[in-house]
């Protein structure tokens, strides 16, 4: 390897103090939102894309200090994880949207289908309508793909820094672009298709939260590798040094942009008064257990045989699907959707649905485990995983003795 590049004295006190800054601004806020779990499917997507900021910190960090070792073993971990917030970003949009089934059953069926976000895709490719299941599975496999190939990415690049296969590096630099690229418009057409529905959760500056930081790197990225071009910048390692230099200063700012479109203060007892809090311990087992990732991940690869119009009937009248776009009401056909009584009714044939063995094994979901609702309110156990933040006073009053009174003289629960 090249010899390493060092930055002044100074920018690298610098460094120190911005990263120590930022993992301060982020370490508060998120301990902030574990102390206040109260809505935990957003809060812990809210929490992942938090992480970005010290993630990108000590990495940044560890580059300026120590250049080889960042960039074998701490790099692509920084750029597998950049992939990562972009797939949960997307989920946040889901799930303030109601989920999936929300989004192709009914919000969907009011915004006519969009077309691909690059002019020339939209000439050759028809338009997109996220009504229809497998148009939704699409988007969404076109972004989870950058996620996907990211980690063989990074491989890969190693594979070329130790080897020096320069063939190789333009060529994975290529298949980079196209992912990234092919991720963002998918993002878009999300966004274009549900724009109206997004407005009220005002979305932009979280956007702006998940992509300065990436685009800062990006781009940075390729204005250090012009200057290494041009003999600006001596040293092999120069450009990746200065680069994450850049980085750690800019963190400060990215950790305080986080802390305000991300704010804890909106799932606190003031906020939420009648809703309990999940436990600290249960709070970091559930934004990290990531169950939701593997149960998401399968999904979507075997989706070809849970997202389908059976499954995803609409909701509303069937007046109104007759009335949807002439090609995804044939589609829906196709799966074995009738119109009857001129379009006022609707009903499914056996031709496209799910019946048979091989393709129910995909559309049943995990069982869910609610063994807790079985049990019996117990007021001094510690292990029980929620807990409210209602006055001390307010646990001793006439009503919440009578509650007590009452639950106690019930049979327990079968």
């Amino acid at each position: 390897m090249p010899e390493a590049v060092q930055l002044p004295w100074w920018w690298q006190k610098l460094c120190v103090v911005s990263t120590v800054s930022s993992l301060v601004i982020t370490v508060y806020a998120i301990t902030m939102h574990f102390l206040n779990y109260r809505m935990p499917y957003e809060q812990r997507l809210v929490i992942r894309i938090q992480l970005i900021v010290p993630v990108f910190a000590v990495t940044s960090l560890a580059a300026v200090k120590s250049p080889h070792l960042s960039q074998v073993y701490l790099d692509p971990f920084k750029e597998v994880y950049e992939a990562f917030v972009i797939y949960t970003f997307f989920s946040l949009l889901v799930l303030v949207l109601g989920g999936e089934r929300r989004i192709i059953t009914e919000l969907s069926l009011d915004n006519p289908p969009s077309t691909q976000v690059i002019p020339l895709l939209s000439r050759y490719m028809r338009k997109i309508d996220l009504s229809y299941p497998a148009d939704f599975l699409m988007v969404k496999i076109g972004i989870l793909q950058y996620v996907w190939f990211k980690p063989f990415y990074c491989i890969a690049n190693l594979v070329c820094l130790f080897h020096d296969l320069p063939q190789l590096s333009f060529a994975l630099v290529m298949m980079y672009n196209i992912s990234v690229t092919w991720s963002l418009c998918n993002l878009a057409v999300f966004w274009r298709c549900l724009h109206n529905e997004l407005r009220p959760f005002n979305p932009w500056g979280k956007f702006l939260c998940v992509k300065v930081v990436i685009f800062a790197s990006y781009w940075q990225e390729m204005v250090m590798m012009l200057l290494g071009s041009k003999g600006i910048l001596h040293g092999g390692n120069a450009g990746f040094v200065y680069q994450n230099g850049m980085l750690c200063v800019e963190m400060i700012g990215v950790a305080l942009l986080h802390f305000f479109t991300f704010p804890w203060n909106e799932y606190s007892s003031k906020r939420m008064p009648h809703c309990g809090r999940m436990n600290y311990l249960y709070a970091l087992r559930d934004c990290f257990g990531c169950r939701d990732l593997k149960w998401d991940f399968t999904q979507t690869i075997m989706g070809n045989n849970y997202y389908n119009c059976r499954n995803f009937d609409p909701t509303t009248e069937s007046a109104l699907v007759a009335k949807m776009n002439v090609d995804s009401k044939m589609r829906r056909i196709n799966q074995g959707m009738r119109f009857e009584n001129q379009g006022l009714g609707r009903y499914w044939v056996k031709y496209g649905s799910t019946d048979n063995v091989n393709e129910r094994h995909f559309a049943i979901h995990e069982p869910w485990d609610d063994s807790i609702a079985g049990y019996r309110y117990i007021p001094c156990d510690t292990n029980y995983p929620v807990s409210s933040d209602l006055p001390a006073d307010h646990r001793n009053s006439r009503s919440i003795h009578d509650l007590r009174r009452d639950i106690n003289s019930r049979a327990p629960l079968v």
